[in-house]
């Protein structure tokens, strides 16, 4: 095994060339990195830094702002599907029913969408299925076991609201089988991928204060995730509303992910405050008896926790309950954290020790040793836990590395930024390279979210069906 001190140094050497090139041997094409090997190549492919950065400013470029093409509602009211251009927006009504009778009422909307959504679909559910089961040789029963255990863990609002949906989508179809049609199975699996499957790669930033032009936070989040393999998930995008039933003190919130999902990728509640899920690589063996969706954990925080640090200890706090270890981006006007949602601690490496923490960190907790973030009033989450102490997969792990020093030296180019800045920062190289250089703005990259504080303004990408291109276009969300 290479010691810290001597990966770092050998990366830091590797970075002095990479950071002003903007180059790196690193795939983006590994779904979680705890199976990363670096590739060494004895061919320079140095090429001049005009060939892979875009140059193209958002500075004095608005957001642009879809109308609806088409609006479908269900028969009791209780969901609302507006069409727009690059994404669909969904209205569900959790005051005039319950969360069953919602979870019908969108599948019944789904369904009269001019859409093939089981064909967008079904798909996706068995690309990520033989990603985390290459071989099952069609016997189901190891996947149909962690859903039902899984759906079992749910409070029974989010149970009953998944056996809704799942019942009016799949209708009398069951199991799996890749026919065109989404049966209940199926209907259920694509509620918890994230928990059950797994895939999904992220980065995310928070500045603030003397960072900012305004003095207050700018929140980004970039989701990347499996496209499809012909790029049809990018035909679902959708902006999810939930009005919440005010008597039980429960907040409204906004999430942003696929057509139908229920859990919680990313999403912001009535409070400001904002979460994002980045995958973190676990050595455990996958166990799911005891524990719970972490994706709808932060569904439950969204909804009844009004602040971005009592939303971070709840979810450190029940950290070992979850399947998979992952950080979460968690901010709010006030403050901004990571929790580093550690499944296995105790963990011992090779040296013999004891690594795997639950944490949530801000901008003054310790880092790893050999690591620095140059960056006041600032916090960069990747796809590692880099709190001292905790499991490191972080520095014999070029992805991350290279991500984490980009944003590094990036973020420190300006002494101020704006909502337009970290657009540049985060959409920065151009997408000529397909492979071969670990981006920020990578060939995988499925929606990015950008939140200023100082004008409740909130833009997202979304990535199309020509899939990831140079200076994409944001558009306007609104909250409301």
């Amino acid at each position: 095994m290479i010691r810290k001190n001597k990966k770092i140094r050998f990366m830091g050497a590797v970075m002095a060339v990479t950071v002003v090139t903007s180059l790196t041997g690193c795939s983006n094409t590994i779904m979680s990195y705890e199976d990363f090997v670096r590739e060494v190549s004895d061919v320079s492919i140095l090429e001049p830094v005009d060939t892979v950065l875009n140059t193209v400013s958002y500075a004095g470029e608005d957001a642009n702002i879809e109308d609806s093409v088409a609006t479908y509602c269900s028969k009791d009211g209780l969901c609302v599907i507006d069409k727009k251009p690059s994404y669909y927006e969904v209205y569900l009504d959790y005051t005039g029913g319950d969360y069953y009778a919602v979870g019908s009422s969108y599948a019944e909307t789904i369904k009269s969408i001019d859409f093939d959504f089981a064909g967008a679909l079904e798909p996706f559910l068995y690309e990520n299925i033989k990603m985390a089961f290459p071989n099952l040789n069609g016997d189901y029963g190891p996947l149909i076991d962690r859903i039902n255990i899984l759906k079992a863990s749910l409070p029974e609002n989010y149970k009953n609201e998944m056996e809704g949906f799942a019942q009016t989508m799949g209708g009398n179809d069951k199991g799996f089988e890749a026919d065109g049609k989404l049966s209940y199975e199926e209907a259920l699996l694509m509620h918890m991928i994230p928990d059950c499957l797994r895939g999904t790669n992220c980065n995310a930033l928070s500045v603030w204060g003397d960072k900012t032009e305004s003095g207050q936070r700018i929140t980004s989040r970039t989701l990347e995730w499996t496209l499809g393999s012909e790029n049809q998930m990018c035909m679902a995008h959708a902006v999810t509303h939930f009005k919440m039933d005010k008597k039980d003190g429960n907040n409204d919130y906004t999430t942003f992910s696929v057509l139908g999902l229920l859990d919680v990728l990313t999403g912001i509640n009535e409070k400001g405050v904002f979460v994002g899920i980045l995958d973190v690589g676990s050595d455990n063996n996958y166990v799911c008896e005891g524990k719970k969706c972490y994706t709808y954990e932060l569904r439950y925080a969204l909804e009844h926790m009004n602040d971005a640090r009592t939303f971070g200890e709840y979810m450190v706090s029940h950290s070992t309950d979850y399947t998979f270890s992952h950080n979460l981006i968690i901010t709010d006007k006030n403050d901004a954290f990571c929790a580093e949602d550690c499944v296995d601690p105790g963990f011992v490496n090779e040296d013999g020790e004891a690594e795997g923490l639950a944490v949530l960190r801000d901008k003054d907790t310790p880092l790893i040793d050999g690591i620095t973030w140059d960056n006041p009033d600032s916090l960069c989450v990747i796809n590692s836990f880099i709190s001292e102490g905790n499991k490191d997969i972080f520095t014999g792990n070029g992805a991350n590395f290279v991500r984490f020093e980009k944003f590094n030296n990036w973020v420190k180019e300006k002494d101020k930024l704006s909502m337009s800045d970290v657009k540049d920062i985060v959409t920065r190289e151009s997408e000529e390279r397909e492979s071969g250089y670990q981006k920020l703005h990578s060939e995988d990259v499925f929606q990015t979210i950008i939140y200023d504080y100082s004008t409740g303004e909130l833009n997202v990408c979304f990535t199309g069906t020509e899939g990831v291109v140079d200076h994409p276009a944001f558009t306007k969300i609104s909250l409301d």
